[in-house]
């Protein structure tokens, strides 16, 4: 009789958390060609990130390690040549803890760099209220201290296999960038020369940073700011060479 009770208990148990969790997202549906997440106990589990609460430390691992793989495939080819399984296999994990986090690889690569805009602006605006003359060098300190802690990526994203709209955003925020915190350089110029200044800056700064993160980033952030800056005031050539 004991054991027939404790049978019966079983049955009305309400079953793991876990595993009912893992089968809801199993009936929600992988894409076809995506592998089920293993429900071993000692298989990774990835949290699904809630909007508006900070992601917690398994998932942002977990990014990370596929972040890392994509930067390695996009040294070898190009965006649509890479393929999910290709990318999970060498971060060692399956295609369904991808899909937990993007749609397809165009996605992770634009939330990829949704993600490196969204610090390098937070960064960049606490320079808002400073003058030209106080801030130039500051900024660009900011800018290049950035993408020497994101080489890799940048690195990669501004190479022939990476995204050409990634260059085109990096030139709009340094633009935008200019145009908000220095709205009294135009003076009393026209409108087209005016942009013509500012063209010429946005692109040699972001030129300055295409080369110095193709190169391994060789110089300091600090050295990198500092040609900029004298560059921005003083001009191309040399001081000996003007006329």
């Amino acid at each position: 009789m004991k054991a027939a009770g404790r049978a019966e208990k079983m049955k009305t148990a309400k079953r793991p958390e876990a595993v009912e969790t893992m089968e809801a997202e199993e009936k929600a549906g992988f894409p076809d060609t995506a592998e089920k997440p293993v429900r071993a106990d000692t298989a990774e589990k990835p949290v699904r990130a809630e909007t508006g609460r900070k992601e917690d430390r398994r998932v942002r691992r977990t990014k990370k390690l596929l972040n890392q793989a994509l930067t390695e495939l996009l040294e070898r080819k190009q965006i649509q040549e890479i393929t999910v399984k290709e990318l999970t296999d060498l971060a060692d994990m399956n295609r369904g803890t991808f899909y937990l986090y993007y749609r397809d690889i165009y996605d992770m690569l634009e939330k990829t760099e949704d993600s490196l805009f969204d610090a390098l602006n937070a960064i960049l605006s606490q320079h808002e209220n400073e003058g030209i003359h106080t801030s130039v060098r500051p900024i660009l300190l900011d800018l290049f201290r950035f993408v020497e802690e994101n080489q890799e990526m940048c690195r990669v994203l501004l190479s022939p296999n990476g995204d050409m709209n990634f260059l085109h955003r990096l030139n709009e925020v340094i633009r935008e960038k200019c145009r908000r915190f220095w709205p009294n350089l135009q003076g009393e110029r026209e409108e087209a020369d005016y942009d013509y200044h500012y063209s010429f800056a946005v692109f040699g700064y972001a030129g300055l940073v295409r080369a110095w993160v193709s190169r391994g980033c060789p110089e300091s952030a600090e050295s990198m700011a500092s040609l900029a800056a004298d560059i921005t005031f003083h001009g191309v050539l040399p001081r000996a060479e003007r006329g």
